[in-house]
């Protein structure tokens, strides 16, 4: 019986929380402000894996991506090293100036990706084209393209813009 009264009380106090959804007029929404977009900090730590032999020494991380109509892959292979970001922030823009002329042309959003403070220390990858996400298999080819080695520390800072192919 007091668990029926514990839980009757807990309902009715909880009704005057309810919280009417409605849309605003424009005079209320000049009223509230706030900032739009997502903000990430993180920092990873890629090793090589001594198990895959491929690579003298073990292989790092591998991010495989398909082009649209394609039949091979765009290959970040061998990824090694430590990547830290803070403040990484991602938004959507509407490009409709700047650009000696070019964003009023444009006119359209884009993403925006925000580098705060990102850096990177004693990074390798190579950029390569393969016929397969995956490095095993039988038929398995790859053609690395460009290998990209730091010994030290590389700090980055500014905007990555990506734009959808019309």
């Amino acid at each position: 019986m007091l668990a029926k009264v514990l839980g009757l009380a807990l309902l009715l106090s909880a009704l005057p929380a309810a919280a009417e959804l409605r849309p605003l007029a424009e005079e209320e929404l000049q009223g509230v402000s706030g900032q739009a977009g997502l903000s990430i900090s993180a920092n990873l730590n890629f090793a090589a894996n001594p198990a895959q032999t491929r690579c003298p020494g073990g292989c790092g991380m591998r991010v495989a991506i398909k082009p649209a109509n394609s039949a091979g892959f765009i290959v970040l292979d061998n990824i090694q090293g430590t990547f830290s970001f803070q403040g990484l922030s991602f938004d959507i823009v509407t490009i409709d100036s700047g650009y000696d002329g070019d964003g009023a042309a444009f006119n359209a959003p884009a993403m925006r990706l925000g580098l705060a403070d990102a850096s990177f220390n004693n990074a390798r990858f190579t950029l390569a084209g393969s016929n397969s996400a995956t490095s095993s298999g039988a038929g398995f080819q790859q053609t690395d393209l460009l290998t990209y080695q730091t010994n030290g520390a590389v700090r980055l800072q500014g905007n990555i813009y990506i734009f959808a192919a019309p």
